[in-house]
């Protein structure tokens, strides 16, 4: 999952002078039919499906072009696309509320928080405070006086969002 959609990446295959990517849907319990997606140069070795839908399951697979020649079909596992929530962070008497919206197709979500340290004028490595199914958690632990960046990303599964953008408060 990328901001923007599914990022697919593949092997560069040596005589190819194209790669074509097809998807299947997982919907109402079966796949459907491949439909081919898109087509990228031979210089490249990834591309973003940006025509997917939060909470729907996809799978892909690539083909290396030459002329009239083409490789076998290699399918990959399927993959849920999660939209990343967008994070509103507010102080409250007993710390930093976080809510978000939500991200259709997500089981729960997963809280990161980082510190910021005054002296030194770095930031924390991120860490995970907490995963929930609400779309809303309080930080009880921040410090009074102490800067803070939050970010949370939806999860269905193993599949997970990218982050959002991180937000920053002084508590």
């Amino acid at each position: 999952n990328t901001k923007t959609g599914i990022k697919i990446s593949w092997n560069k295959v040596a005589a190819a002078k194209s790669y074509v990517i097809y998807r299947a849907e997982y919907i109402n319990g079966k796949w459907t039919s491949w439909k081919n997606v898109g087509t990228c140069s031979n210089t490249t070795v990834y591309c973003v499906d940006k025509g997917v839908e939060s909470g729907i399951t996809y799978r892909y697979t690539v083909r290396a072009v030459n002329g009239d020649y083409r490789s076998a079909y290699k399918t990959v596992a399927g993959l849920k696309f999660l939209t990343e929530p967008t994070v509103t962070v507010k102080t409250a008497t007993n710390g930093i509320k976080l809510s978000w919206d939500k991200s259709e197709g997500a089981g729960n979500y997963i809280v990161y928080r980082r510190e910021y340290n005054a002296s030194t004028k770095k930031w924390s490595s991120w860490t995970q405070l907490t995963t929930v199914t609400t779309r809303s958690y309080t930080d009880k632990n921040a410090v009074a006086g102490k800067i803070y960046s939050y970010t949370v990303r939806a999860q269905s599964g193993s599949a997970k969002s990218s982050f959002t953008a991180s937000s920053s408060i002084k508590r």
